[in-house]
């Protein structure tokens, strides 16, 4: 006999199965031997894993190329993508959805009934939005796009259900299986169809490049991540949370007129007022020292300085430019430190004299300090961080700042 079944498929069709353990199709049951097995039992497909690892975590994640397409029954993973780094909208509490993610599946067609055909799906960047594209493979100019995902799955369903009836609780059907409201187990949703739902592409995706992303918030509204097999690293995190905190402060104190007499009080309020101490010196530097120290003939600048005065704060000027030509996390590291808590390292020679970083924060009186080390000590802060700046200014980072 010619034919092949599989064990639903079989009981689906009609199949005959003896007590002997002989298999006969219709065409063929009356050739059986012995009793007709009436009694059918089944045990539902369970996934089996070779060779399993028992702790995936201890296991070194960098050995997996994630350039290799990655099979898991009717799909084929393609490609990941790319972890976007500077908007939210490609991932959720649940799911990564990296532009430039792209499978295939084998699944029910819409253009003839009670066949299969091969899906494309993919995941594009229109904006700063995720684009959600299926394009059957025996209909190819009619694609299905959305900006939701559920909203795409959905639309095919609906085109899958129009051309096969769907069965929702006869387990030994032939026919498309529907995903019932009680029994959730058959069919596919939404993230499951295109992948990124299923464990072992999650798992690829939580170790690909730039994955520390979805961990640090771009706003407070933005959608965290919930790691299930592998967490970025500590570090990796922390150097990117405080370079977005970096460009947050740059951007909140970017002058968007172009004058500085345009903005009044608005850019002394957003930095603090003078707390910005480097910044403070730098900028004098540029508005005094532009003359080369000083004119001719005169112990004095325009600004009534000495002359010595004003070639010290152009000498910081230049300091600064040349701290801040050489990214924060090339120059430093914070780590625990074996004299106290956490500790600033460095990972470059520094040179006498050189600017090393900026302090920025809250510029307070003595008494006003006084008062908040207190309460901070009430609060249960712990550590403040207050840096003396002269016998009458401190500035405050503990909440503003950095």
């Amino acid at each position: 006999c010619p034919y092949n079944y599989h064990f639903v498929c079989a009981v689906a069709c009609g199949i005959t199965f003896t007590t002997s353990g002989q298999v006969l199709c219709k065409e063929h049951k009356g050739k059986a031997k012995g009793e007709v097995d009436r009694n059918l039992s089944v045990e539902h497909m369970k996934s089996l894993k070779v060779n399993m690892q028992q702790d995936w975590k201890s296991k070194c994640p960098e050995s997996i190329d994630l350039s290799l397409c990655y099979r898991l029954g009717g799909l084929v993973v393609h490609s990941l993508g790319s972890i976007e780094q500077d908007v939210d909208g490609f991932h959720s509490e649940k799911y990564i959805m990296p532009p430039g993610y792209t499978a295939t599946r084998i699944f029910w067609s819409y253009q003839a009934p009670r066949t299969r055909t091969v899906y494309i799906l993919k995941i594009d960047r229109e904006g700063a939005k995720a684009m959600f594209s299926i394009i059957a493979a025996d209909d190819p100019s009619t694609a299905i796009r959305s900006r939701s995902m559920c909203d795409a799955y959905d639309i095919l369903m609906s085109r899958v259900r129009k051309q096969n009836p769907m069965a929702k609780l006869n387990e030994w059907t032939e026919l498309p299986r529907a995903r019932g409201e009680n029994n959730k187990a058959y069919a596919l949703n939404a993230p499951q169809l295109f992948g990124f739902g299923l464990d072992e592409v999650r798992k690829c995706l939580e170790i690909s490049p730039g994955i520390e992303a979805v961990t640090v918030p771009l706003t407070p509204s933005s959608p965290m991540y919930q790691f299930c097999f592998v967490h970025p690293k500590r570090s990796a995190i922390q150097d990117l949370a405080r370079r977005r905190a970096a460009a947050a402060a740059e951007k909140a104190l970017e002058n968007s007129s172009g004058s500085a007499r345009t903005e009044g009080m608005t850019a002394v309020a957003k930095s603090g007022g003078s707390g910005r101490i480097t910044r403070a010196l730098v900028r004098r530097a540029d508005e005094d020292g532009g003359d080369g120290g000083g004119r001719a003939g005169t112990s004095k600048d325009r600004g009534g300085r000495d002359p010595k005065e004003a070639k010290a704060e152009t000498a910081v000027q230049e300091k600064y430019k040349e701290m801040k030509s050489v990214p924060l996390e090339d120059r430093l590291v914070a780590k625990r430190s074996h004299i106290h808590g956490w500790g600033l390292f460095t990972k470059k020679d520094i040179k006498k004299h050189q600017m090393i970083i900026e302090y920025m924060g809250e510029l307070l009186r003595f008494r006003v300090a006084d008062k908040r080390e207190k309460s901070y000590e009430e609060s249960g802060v712990g550590s403040c961080y207050m840096f003396r700046l002269d016998l009458e200014r401190i500035v405050d980072t503990t909440m503003v700042g950095c």
